[in-house]
């Protein structure tokens, strides 16, 4: 009789006890960072032309035409015509732009997808000389981003985990269960979930931060 009283109140602690581990595991979220890093395969350039006439009529036809002659230009060097992008003529009389000034100006917009990436710096000077009055800062890009989202997404979600194991260990915790991904914002914008970011020697780059929740026990 009594043996059976002492199983039950063994048995009973052992029920509470396992009930509270249970119930009050460790909560904490850890964030975790990755980054991919792949050279471009391509680089877009955007440029405006600008002509000045008398006649406003004359300086749209001025444009057009170096516009035009750009693009076979851009077409030599390798660019094909479903690359060149260009907008429509601007005419506006030049007082606009320089107070005092007589006349009439027009202007276009261009834009022109090279995957020559290594030859943007020449292909800039080629536009310079040729013409452009302003050429911007190339946009890199890379095929096949999606992909590489997701390896910085995974890379991140490791680098998480490898820091939740670290904690567990600190704190006896034998067990561990993901309770939340979110994919927090990673510099640029409050609601950015992504930084792409190409550097000087055409390296395009892909960085991912998460923010991982864990119950351990």
């Amino acid at each position: 009789m009594l043996k059976n009283i002492l199983v039950s109140f063994g048995l009973g602690l052992f029920l509470i006890i396992f009930w509270t581990w249970i119930s009050s595991p460790l909560i904490l979220t850890v964030e975790g960072t990755g980054e991919v890093s792949v050279p471009a395969t391509s680089a877009t350039l955007s440029f405006s032309l600008t002509t000045a006439d008398a006649n406003p009529q004359a300086a749209i036809l001025a444009v057009k035409a170096k516009a035009d002659a750009l693009a076979v230009i851009l077409r030599a060097n390798g660019i094909a015509q479903k690359d060149i992008v260009e907008s429509q003529v601007t005419a506006y009389p030049a007082t606009v732009v320089v107070q005092g000034a007589s006349g009439y100006q027009a202007s276009i917009s261009m834009a022109a997808k090279t995957s020559k990436v290594a030859s943007v710096n020449e292909l800039i000077s080629v536009l310079y000389a040729n013409g452009a009055a302003v050429v911007t800062q190339p946009i890199l890009s890379v095929e096949n981003q999606t992909d590489l989202e997701q390896k910085a997404f995974d890379a991140a979600y490791t680098d998480a985990s490898i820091q939740a194991a670290k904690i567990a260990i600190k704190n006896w915790k034998l067990f561990r269960k993901t309770v939340n991904i979110a994919q927090a914002s990673s510099g640029t914008t409050s609601t950015s979930s992504s930084k792409d970011t190409a550097n000087k020697n055409g390296v395009f780059k892909i960085a991912k931060v998460v923010s991982v929740s864990y119950k351990m026990w």
